[in-house]
């Protein structure tokens, strides 16, 4: 995938902002602006940004699940009410 398909420079943009935004809704491909020839942002529509967001939580998510998985597996484990009592008593609450 060539990353850099659609890339302008910072003046450019500033000065053709509103054609720019409408290319990069209607595409769907991010826009590189450039300062001195070298990447230095990258314009997204709002729903490309969103399903970004949402693929970056979604990994975060299965991440967190293999290392718990990890953890169960090599004996880091201890009942719930144990675990549960002890985050009661370090915050002060009283459980019943």
């Amino acid at each position: 995938m060539n990353r850099y398909e659609d890339v302008t420079n910072f003046t450019e943009h500033r000065q053709h902002l509103r054609e720019h935004l409408s290319r990069v809704r209607e595409t769907g491909r991010p826009l590189y602006v450039t300062t001195n020839g070298e990447p230095e942002a990258v314009v997204l529509s709002a729903e490309a940004y969103d399903a970004l967001v949402d693929r970056a939580e979604l990994a975060e998510t299965v991440l967190m699940i293999r290392r718990s998985e990890a953890d169960a597996a090599a004996g880091r484990v201890r009942p719930a009410r144990e675990a549960v009592a002890t985050l009661a008593a370090r915050l002060g609450v009283r459980v019943e």
